[in-house]
């Protein structure tokens, strides 16, 4: 289980697992990478020594505080606000080469590079480089004590503050606040908030000028109170000298100093990351599994819009005339369907014609006409179905901020329109000959209404179509005297148009279930799947227990 425990805790360690979260939209930081790496360190390293930083805003005195418990200007002190620009670590000489091990193998503040001072060297420290003073002081030998950079410097807004980004290394905190600055009081509010959910112990140094004269009882007690309201583990107030070069503090408040390092609980401390760290894990499980269904809500919907476009019944009447449009009730005005025929009748008759092969209306329309209706019914049904998809994909919560960057392509799939025309009207011509060798005199009226309605059953490409047309001709045969349902069930030429139409319904469908997968391919993933490993090793971190 350790073993386990330590695998997961160093793949979210990495780089790459960073990455993966953040190109997701997750809230996933640098912070939390070092969570996951000081966890590991802390687990794999019980008897390491005690991590402590001095924290403070601009000129707080913290690196004057820092030498002075080292004995020599280390951290470079001058008149300027900002000095220290990277992180001044002092180690001992008993933890010397372990500690240099560490960072070869990027055990221990992963992601900053290695500047060893030499015995007489004083740095301001480097942007993404940990320098490295080592010491023979004994009070300091079993802890690393590091001075960061201020938490009020433009570096640290542009850096994304390295300062709040290492804390989960440190197990102790000792916070320097200049009393007398306003502004200070809110560097220490804040950061005490922030530090707050990574638990580890803090203690406050008030820093007093000497100049300022000793505090009287109320400020201290309002010191104290401020301390203890925010929970310090200890405070003290100290005075110092400003200015350039190495500044000693009273020895009371280095005796001070010392039994609060000394009081650090690394063991403790890893225990308050891995809490810290489920509860990171549990609220990324959460919102991946939000996400996971937005995902598949959206890819049902669009699957559904697609499967959808097969049985919609929008009628295109381009290729019927008048009359046609009358007959089979449709157009600017609808009409009762046996009005309908009744008005066709009376219209036949008044040419003297008879119902018969000679008296039906002529629906024969030229390939190239047939062609143009359904090229354009084939265009009105994509623009449609995409249409559709866009707006489901731009409802969607799924893409959140990338919807405004990501859009599906989309094209008319390539289409034969001249073949699939020719194969219609071979099966219109076929129905005509079945027609007229199979229908008696009694029949005609309902079997010349049958070519147009296999006509609107093409336009109308199945779906409600086929129910409308198999409903009228009934209607039809009855007031013919005879239905022709069974004649329908029996027809080869109908079988082989209802195939055609299956075929042009299944190509259709499948060429843009094509380009809809291509553009799931392309678009911004914003959850982890199941077999990704890094989510293996959140799900292992979410869930409480011991490990």
């Amino acid at each position: 289980m350790a073993h386990d425990a330590e695998s997961h805790l160093a793949r979210l360690a990495e780089d790459d697992s960073l990455a993966r979260l953040s190109e997701r939209g997750f809230d996933w930081t640098a912070l939390d990478r070092n969570v996951c790496a000081a966890a590991a360190f802390k687990r794999r390293w019980r008897e390491a020594p005690g991590l402590v930083a001095l924290l403070g805003g601009a000129s707080s005195g913290k690196s004057t505080l820092f030498n002075s418990l080292l004995g020599r200007e280390v951290s470079r002190i001058s008149a300027h606000a900002h000095e220290t620009r990277g992180p001044v670590a002092a180690v001992s000489q008993v933890w010397s080469q372990r500690f240099d091990a560490w960072r070869r193998d990027a055990a221990i503040f992963p992601g900053l590079e290695t500047a060893v001072l030499g015995d007489d060297e004083s740095t301001t420290g480097r942007v993404g480089t940990l320098c490295l003073h080592r010491h023979d002081v004994a009070p300091l030998a079993d802890v690393v004590l590091v001075d960061m950079p201020d938490v009020t410097s433009k570096m640290a807004a542009d850096e994304g503050s390295i300062t709040r980004t290492l804390l989960p290394w440190f197990d102790g905190l000792i916070i320097v606040v200049d009393e007398e600055r306003w502004f200070d009081a809110a560097v220490f509010d804040e950061t005490v908030e922030f530090a707050r959910n990574l638990g580890p112990r803090f203690w406050v140094v008030f820093n007093r000028t000497e100049d300022a004269g000793a505090l009287a009882p109320l400020d201290r007690q309002r010191l104290t109170d401020h301390a203890e309201s925010r929970h310090a583990a200890g405070f003290c107030v100290s005075s110092f000298r400003p200015g350039s070069g190495y500044r000693p503090v009273a020895d009371e408040t280095s005796r001070r100093i010392v039994t609060w390092i000394a009081d650090t609980d690394a063991v403790g401390r890893g225990l308050d990351l891995e809490r810290h760290l489920q509860r990171r894990c549990s609220e990324i499980v959460r919102v991946n599994v939000a996400r996971g269904e937005h995902f598949n809500q959206l890819r049902q919907a669009a699957n559904n819009e697609l499967a959808a476009l097969s049985a919609e019944t929008s009628l295109s009447i381009d290729l019927l005339t008048d009359d046609e449009r009358k007959l089979l009730g449709v157009g600017r005005q609808v009409f009762p369907l046996y009005d309908a025929v009744q008005s066709a009748r009376r219209w036949l008759g008044r040419f003297g014609r008879k119902w018969g092969g000679d008296a039906e209306i002529e629906f024969d329309k030229r390939d190239e006409r047939l062609a143009g209706v359904l090229r354009h019914n084939l265009e009105h049904r994509v623009e449609h179905a995409t249409n559709r998809i866009d707006q489901l994909v731009g409802d969607s919560p799924y893409l959140g901020n990338a919807a405004a960057t990501w859009k599906a392509r989309w094209t008319i799939p390539p289409f034969d329109e001249q073949e699939w025309a020719r194969r219609i009207r071979r099966h219109l011509e076929a129905w005509k000959s079945e027609t007229t060798t199979r229908a008696r005199r009694s029949d005609v009226a309902s079997l010349s209404l049958g070519v147009p309605l296999l006509l609107a059953d093409l336009l109308f490409l199945g779906g409600a179509g086929v129910t409308l047309s198999w409903a009228v001709v009934w209607v039809a045969g009855f007031l013919g005297g005879k239905s022709l349902a069974s004649f329908l069930q029996r027809s080869p030429a109908f079988k082989e148009y209802q195939t055609t139409v299956k075929a042009y319904q299944t190509y259709l469908r499948e060429a843009l279930t094509e380009q809809w997968d291509a553009n799931l391919a392309t678009m911004p993933r914003r959850h982890l799947r199941m077999t990704d490993p890094v989510l293996e090793s959140i799900m292992y971190w979410s869930t409480p227990g011991e490990r």
